[in-house]
């Protein structure tokens, strides 16, 4: 599952590293967040008339057809197994996929002393693209759009084993290209779904992390286990 990121890339960073065309408002003003959760505002990409766009949107999907937008707390993660046949993500998945950009996110590791939280970025340092899905919500016509998104995650795999038993999907370039093109294909977006992912590296961090009102950049320090 992925349950905590950290977003601290600049616009810049959006620009250089997803290809960004436009750059919505209300991204410029988010803060840097170190401690992301479920139901706060983060900043996703998407396709628009051909351009790729990066705005504001609530972590947590509420599909079209919900009556509450309570729903959102547990639609944070869309399994990659259902994602094509479940209600809550089977038309966002057809229609509405979306990049999450993160510069690392967080895991909990069970060991003999208890469960150390890890957090996980790319080897290189390069920006992480999750892949997304993304949906529009209001009470009423007279009432203004919720956008909400949701990170796609898949059963962990190779070295990704010795932290949990999930890992959130996480695409290169050309699968961000696949994923983001409104006329990809099932085949397609599944083999981007199950394709290697970047190499990663990871390290113990604070137990402040657990709480999400902890929000500092010494929370993706390294400390001692």
């Amino acid at each position: 599952m992925c349950g905590r990121y950290a977003n601290f890339l600049s616009e810049q960073e959006l620009i250089d590293s997803f290809a960004i065309a436009t750059i919505a408002d209300d991204v410029r003003l988010l803060p840097p967040n170190f401690n992301l959760g479920p139901m706060q505002q983060g900043v996703i990409i998407r396709t628009r008339e051909d351009e790729r766009v990066a705005e504001v949107a609530k972590w947590g999907l509420v599909p079209a057809w919900a009556k509450d937008p309570g729903i959102g707390a547990k639609m944070f993660n869309a399994r990659e197994e259902t994602i094509a046949e479940k209600p809550s993500f089977r038309t966002a998945f057809a229609k509405r996929r979306c990049i999450v950009p993160a510069n690392g996110y967080f895991e909990w590791q069970v060991t003999e002393d208890g469960k150390v939280p890890q957090f996980i970025t790319p080897a290189d340092g390069s920006p992480l693209a999750f892949a997304g899905l993304t949906e529009v919500w209001r009470p009423s016509k007279d009432d203004p759009w919720l956008v909400t998104f949701s990170i796609v995650t898949t059963a962990a795999r190779g070295v990704m084993t010795q932290i949990h038993d999930r890992e959130p999907v996480m695409l290169t370039q050309e699968d961000v290209d696949v994923w983001l093109d409104p006329a990809s294909g099932h085949d397609d977006l599944f083999a981007a779904i199950r394709a290697p992912g970047p190499e990663l590296t990871w390290h113990a961090v604070d137990k402040r992390v657990g709480n999400v009102r902890n929000n500092d950049p010494g929370l993706i320090e390294p400390v001692e286990n």
